[in-house]
């Protein structure tokens, strides 16, 4: 009696963990995931052969909801809301030479680039308007992972974030040192819509300027590569200022 109370019980245990895998979606597990690599939890194999998964099964997701990505020249500048910006060295900033992803939140490099807001008292709002600067998509995409909760104990070195997988182009939008963030994992975003609010948070960033880190990785076979953007942000804020 005894052994079969136990055998039932044990069944019970494998059906509700079936069931509870079966409700995550694509981008629950890739959030999950991210966030092993991103505290050095996982193996570089194993976080490659899981992404490459990911993406075959999030372009697939992108598909059923049967909305059009985004060309790279409707890319949209990933701020709303400023009145001025300015790029870190001039958008010089970028460097990948030392990077791979999977060094996870101490990474090194910096392949991204800097863009400060008008915020002489790094308040983490523009001065001429008194409102907060929104980071915005760049790209219609589904969110696949988030961090909103960052404080000044925190170890992170990238503060709040936002990723975006980007279907159209089977890359990762990386967004952090965000104030605020807006969005939730496995949320469809569209061009132009805010993801967060733009700040100073992070480790050393929180002793900085106002700004948004913006990076852009290209999946290659799982391996997310980083890529120089700036002259797609160039025209992206051309387009957008002349509206």
């Amino acid at each position: 009696m005894k052994l079969r109370l136990i055998c039932s019980i044990c069944m019970l245990a494998v059906f509700i963990s079936t069931a509870i895998a079966q409700e995550l979606t694509v981008f629950d597990r890739w959030h999950k995931t991210d966030q092993l690599i991103r505290d050095r939890k996982i193996d570089p194999d194993d976080a490659r052969d899981s992404i490459e998964i990911y993406v075959k099964e999030g372009v697939q997701n992108f598909k059923m909801r049967d909305i059009p990505g985004t060309k790279r020249s409707e890319w949209v500048f990933p701020m709303s809301g400023y009145t001025w910006t300015s790029y870190r060295t001039g958008g010089k900033d970028y460097k990948d030479e030392r990077f791979d992803y999977f060094q996870g939140g101490e990474f090194k490099g910096h392949p991204a680039h800097d863009i400060f807001i008008l915020d002489k008292d790094s308040n983490s709002v523009e001065d001429s308007t008194g409102m907060p600067v929104y980071a915005t998509a760049m790209v219609t995409g589904i969110v696949l992972s988030t961090y909103g909760t960052w404080f000044r104990q925190d170890y992170l070195r990238s503060g709040n974030y936002v990723k975006l997988f980007d279907p159209e182009s089977k890359a990762i939008f990386y967004y952090s040192h965000l104030d605020s963030v807006t969005v939730q994992v496995g949320q469809l975003v569209k061009a132009g819509e805010p993801v967060g609010t733009v700040g100073r948070t992070g480790r050393k960033a929180i002793h900085g300027k106002t700004h948004i880190h913006i990076a852009y990785y290209k999946i290659d076979e799982g391996q997310p590569v980083p890529e120089d953007i700036i002259e797609d942000l160039y025209a992206a804020q051309r387009r957008f200022e002349k509206k």
